[in-house]
């Protein structure tokens, strides 16, 4: 089996790729979906001039449009999504390799997340490897590797309108993801297994609790999956917190408002 790298970076961050790529090997190829917000940074380290690395530079904003841009591109058996502050083993690669060489009932994986030493784990894991019905966690996307052709054939892409880029709806474009592949049939499941290494620290855990961002992801992935249910659920949990939000200094009608509004645009855009 083959393996792609998907590596999503923007502007500068295409010169921290190469401490992504490891050595040549047959097995494994990348594939850099590099977006520029100028002409400036739409430029080709010569690290990345390798015949095992493919460079892809579209405009603009959105790390889902850059996701789906590296998911067009890619040609071999597994997808791996990756970034550029991330890094790997060749133990690594060989886990994934492995997983699905020898689980052929698997059509997509969630693996593990390891932190530098010293660090706190990045998430609480199950302990034991399970096949997937509904989301017992939140998903990292450099934790999915995936059967290319899988998706491809199921033409299932991320939700635009979510992740980073945005202004508001900054995250849960990785759970939507694994979402619409298990109501598409395919078969999910988490793997106990380390395939990364990343630092623990995300851009999504140094919000506050009920940062504007956070309130509106949550209202608009409820409504994502469940449709205009989101809507009494949006005031039903704005009343059910309102001492806790009083107790963060959280205005409850200023929260209902965040979470109904990001409601609504999902439910007008779909």
């Amino acid at each position: 089996m083959t393996l792609n790298i998907l590596i999503s970076t923007i502007d500068e961050g295409i010169y921290k790729v190469k401490n992504v790529i490891l050595e040549y090997r047959e097995d494994v190829s990348y594939i850099v979906s590099h977006q520029f917000t100028s002409k400036e940074f739409r430029v080709i380290p010569p690290e990345l001039n390798r015949s095992d690395i493919t460079v892809s530079q579209i405009q603009g904003y959105g790390v889902t449009k850059s996701r789906n841009n590296a998911i067009n591109l890619a040609n071999g058996d597994i997808g791996l999504f990756s970034d550029d502050d991330v890094t790997y083993t060749n133990e690594y690669f060989n886990e994934i390799i492995n997983t699905f060489s020898t689980n052929l009932q698997i059509d997509i994986t969630l693996f593990k997340i390891k932190t530098p030493e010293g660090f706190p784990v990045y998430k609480n894991y199950p302990k034991d490897r399970l096949k997937i019905k509904k989301l017992p966690f939140s998903v990292g996307t450099i934790e999915i590797a995936f059967k290319i052709n899988k998706i491809k054939d199921s033409k299932i892409k991320f939700d635009e309108r979510f992740g980073a880029g945005q202004k508001l709806l900054i995250g849960s474009d990785e759970n939507i993801f694994i979402l619409d592949c298990i109501k598409s049939g395919l078969n999910v499941w988490f793997i106990p297994e380390f395939i990364v290494n990343h630092p623990f620290e995300s851009t999504i855990k140094s919000l506050l609790k009920y940062d504007r961002r956070r309130v509106s992801v949550s209202g608009a992935l409820d409504a994502r999956i469940n449709g205009i249910s989101a809507i009494p659920r949006a005031i039903k949990e704005s009343i059910r917190l309102t001492p806790d939000l009083i107790k963060n200094k959280k205005n409850p009608f200023t929260y209902m408002y965040e979470r109904l509004s990001a409601a609504i645009f999902i439910i007008r855009t779909n």
